[in-house]
């Protein structure tokens, strides 16, 4: 029979020492699972904090696209969003061979207002006149304000140009209504309002503003409306 084997001379381990390697092997698990868990922690910090500045990123995106094509005092677009829309109609004109109608609005008297009883008082008129404009439009038209107390409406798919001079004539009876003031003071105003056509006036938005604009002089120097 051989003899039975043993490990050479120097290698033998002992319990103690095996008990040893144990708790040091431990010991680097227990340190290296601590270090996972302090690099988790942060790691999720790190989400929690990238997520924050990409939602201020995204509000400040919406925000500097409201201020670049929304008037900021009523909330409309304005004429940089006009020019987009125009093309939209535009387009939309061509491909389904139809006409669409574009009126410019002027207040009577807003000056006088705004001299009499301040700012404040002109910029109450403006957003209730736009939302007044806005109420009587179909949510697939637009109102724009140009500046001052000038307001654009482009009115869509127009088959018959009856209905939008009979919605001239409902702007111009909302125009008459009169205005309260945050103090209380009820003022008086109007409206005059030019009228322009998709092909007949033009092609293109400053063309057909131009025309708009000069029937809309006309409704403010003769009192009446060019229909």
């Amino acid at each position: 029979m051989g003899r039975e084997w043993s490990p050479p001379l120097g290698t033998q381990t002992t319990h103690s020492e095996m008990a040893t390697l144990l708790a040091c092997i431990a010991m680097v698990l227990g340190l290296a699972t601590l270090v996972l868990a302090v690099l988790l922690r942060r790691a999720r910090a790190d989400t929690k904090q990238l997520q924050r500045y990409m939602a201020k990123l995204q509000g400040a995106k919406q925000s500097l696209k409201k201020h670049a094509f929304f008037d900021p005092l009523t909330g409309l677009p304005n004429r940089l969003l006009l020019v987009d829309r125009f093309q939209l109609a535009l387009q939309h004109a061509k491909r389904n061979q139809q006409q669409f109608a574009v009126l410019m609005v002027d207040l009577n008297k807003f000056k006088a207002i705004n001299d009499t009883f301040g700012h404040a008082a002109g910029d109450t008129v403006l957003v209730t006149v736009a939302q007044r404009l806005v109420s009587v439009v179909r949510a697939s038209d637009t109102v724009a304000r140009l500046g001052g107390d000038e307001f654009v409406l482009i009115i869509h798919s127009v088959s018959e140009r009856e209905p939008v001079l009979a919605l001239g004539r409902k702007l111009m009876d909302l125009l008459a209504q009169p205005v309260t003031l945050e103090t209380g003071t009820v003022v008086s105003l109007g409206g005059s309002i030019g009228f322009a056509w998709y092909p007949s006036d033009g092609d293109n938005l400053k063309d057909i503003l131009e025309v708009a604009d000069q029937a809309m002089y006309f409704c403010k120097t003769s009192g009446l409306m060019p229909l």
